[in-house]
């Protein structure tokens, strides 16, 4: 016969206090509005807290893992666990950055279209390393907000520095939405 789950273990499983009832159906009907309204978003913080909670996770095993192993477990043990399956996968199927992607079209139709000596390979270059310094930016700055944390100190200022950053990106992209109408 199974278990009958009734609506305050349900509470309790879920880590939810009776007073934070509301709230919690407020993100929930909120959760639901932009699912319907506006997928993209939805798909995009699902994906961020899916990445910020496995990290949550790997951060609490990680002393398990070192008292199982008998072995240290350091940020460069987990960054190359990381690391190299992503690069093997990625050297399989080439990965498409999308941001900064209109600008780029903009810029290359602009170049293209003037007498300039600046050839369209070379702007995709020069977005290409853009692109590539930004993406190291941000996986440094993490790395450094990880080792931060575990040492005890406040590691805040470089994820407002990596979120403002990420702002900056899209920002720029709705822009050049906006404004070169792309």
């Amino acid at each position: 016969m199974p278990a009958r789950l009734d609506f305050s273990s349900l509470l309790k499983f879920l880590k939810i206090r009776q007073g934070d009832l509301p709230y919690a159906t407020g993100v929930t009907a909120g959760i639901v509005y932009l699912a319907i309204n506006d997928t993209f978003l939805v798909v995009v913080l699902a994906s961020l807290a899916l990445v910020f909670g496995a990290m949550y996770y790997c951060a609490k095993i990680i002393p398990f893992l070192e008292k199982t192993l008998g072995h240290r477990i350091s940020i460069w043990h987990v960054g190359v666990l990381v690391l190299v399956p992503t690069m093997v996968i990625g050297m399989l199927e080439p990965a498409n950055a999308l941001f900064l992607q209109d600008l780029e079209n903009r810029v290359t139709d602009l170049i293209g279209s003037s007498s300039s000596g600046l050839t369209a390979q070379s702007v995709g270059l020069i977005f290409d390393f853009l692109r590539v310094t930004f993406v190291l930016f941000v996986v440094a700055a993490a790395i450094f907000a990880f080792v931060q944390a575990q040492q005890g100190n406040d590691p805040r200022p470089i994820i407002g520095t990596i979120v403002i950053a990420l702002g900056t990106i899209m920002g720029v992209d709705v822009l050049t939405v906006l404004i070169a109408g792309v």
